[in-house]
């Protein structure tokens, strides 16, 4: 194991050894007078359970690293212990798990003290778990939760040699708007390799927003690898600091469209047609798709970076031609909000001259969990003069 290498790991398996220390001690009080070790474990999950889920996510990742290692040089390097057997390391929990502690805390047991401190850390921890899901719940209602299927593309060009620092931010931009454990991977990867700065504070942030706990590599313990002197220097001295600024807009978003790769690669599943007023509902329809396996357009989800209502413009719309144009199928979001809704109408008829499947869904269905679609075969909607549409779209 290298030198940087192994002092990143190990400190890391320090800081997890001294917050289960400080856990454990908190955690004394409310001990069952015959307890074991399983007890021990059951009160670290329950009282502490986002901090238990990101070890068992780091643990997950070294075994991922540990058999990409295997495979490629024949050796494991991390060696990561599970969990359950990590937490023989810590010196209190050998403590406590002593016969001689186990018998004297069973004989001055106190089932009052006992109910006492299992009511005072609850109070206390209760909030914090609360607030803890509330954050990981925002961060994940601004993904879709599957792994698109051209992932593996955007990662390969994230990593080519000659992909610019401004072309990488971009690519991170929409890896953000997926979530799935590759993805999250691969997000750590970035924390911990990526040579630039801003990409790798890009990590960082995002995998917080979730609550993974990553932590923030030093430029100095990020190594450059390549023997040529001339890219050496470039990746030493230059790329760590190159900074980008993504203009936000319509018109960016459109350009990105029409000449990144990035963009070209993108193919939906279905495009979602609704009334911004029905976002609930709509939001509902999403992780329903997802957890079938499909990847959805979303103005709000997917574009929600670019599409903003204040900046709505001509390329607003052309943007949203081009997210018809690479979705499979359509799905209609059926309400009294997005029969009335000027842009469900242009979306609606703009997709009938692609003559791809068209499908609807009444909004009471949804709000019901009835995610049953069926083929769109009114024609309400249809108006031959529909181009004209555009204008009062882009009026409203």
């Amino acid at each position: 194991m290298s030198g940087v290498t192994k002092h990143i790991y190990e400190h890391e398996i320090r800081d997890i050894l001294q917050m289960w220390q400080k856990q454990i001690k908190s955690l004394l009080p409310l001990l069952p007078q015959y307890y074991n070790e399983s007890d021990i474990i059951a009160l670290l999950k329950h009282y502490y359970p986002h901090e238990w889920n990101s070890v068992e996510y780091k643990y997950s990742y070294y075994q991922q690293k540990d058999k990409y290692l295997k495979k490629r040089f024949g050796k494991i390097r991390y060696g990561m212990k599970k969990p359950e057997r990590l937490l023989h390391s810590v010196s209190l929990y050998k403590k406590v798990t002593f016969f001689e502690y186990k018998q004297h805390y069973s004989d001055s047991f106190s089932e009052e003290d006992f109910l006492k401190a299992k009511e005072a850390l609850w109070s206390k921890r209760r909030p914090k778990i609360e607030r803890i899901d509330q954050k990981i719940e925002k961060a994940l209602a601004k993904t879709q939760q599957i792994t698109p299927a051209y992932l593996d593309q955007l990662i390969g060009f994230y990593e080519r040699k000659n992909t610019s620092q401004k072309d990488r931010l971009y690519i991170l931009l929409e890896l953000k708007k997926y979530y799935s454990p590759k993805i999250i991977r691969f997000f750590f990867k970035i924390n911990d390799t990526e040579l630039n700065k801003q990409l790798r504070w890009e990590a960082f942030y995002h995998l917080q927003s979730f609550n993974y706990q990553p932590r923030a590599r030093k430029q100095k313990y990020v190594q450059v690898h390549t023997r040529n002197k001339k890219r050496k220097i470039f990746l030493r001295d230059v790329y760590p600091n190159q900074t980008y600024h993504i203009p936000k807009n319509p018109y960016e978003l459109e350009y990105r469209i029409e000449n990144s790769k990035e963009q070209k690669i993108k193919e939906y599943d279905f495009f979602i047609s609704h009334s911004s007023k029905d976002s609930f509902s709509v939001q509902k329809l999403i992780v329903y798709e997802n957890q079938q396996g499909n990847n959805v357009f979303c103005d709000w989800i997917s574009d929600a970076d670019y599409l903003k209502r204040n900046l709505m413009c001509d390329a607003t719309l052309r943007v949203i031609e081009k997210r018809l144009l690479q979705s499979k199928a359509l799905i209609f979001v059926e309400s009294e909000n997005s029969k009335n809704s000027v842009w469900c109408k242009y979306e609606l008829n703009y997709f009938l001259q692609l003559d791809r499947p068209m499908f609807v869904i009444d909004k009471s269905c949804i709000e019901n969990s009835e995610f049953i679609v069926a083929p769109l075969k009114t024609d309400w909607f249809v108006d031959s003069n529909y181009r004209n549409l555009s204008y009062k779209c882009l009026s409203l």
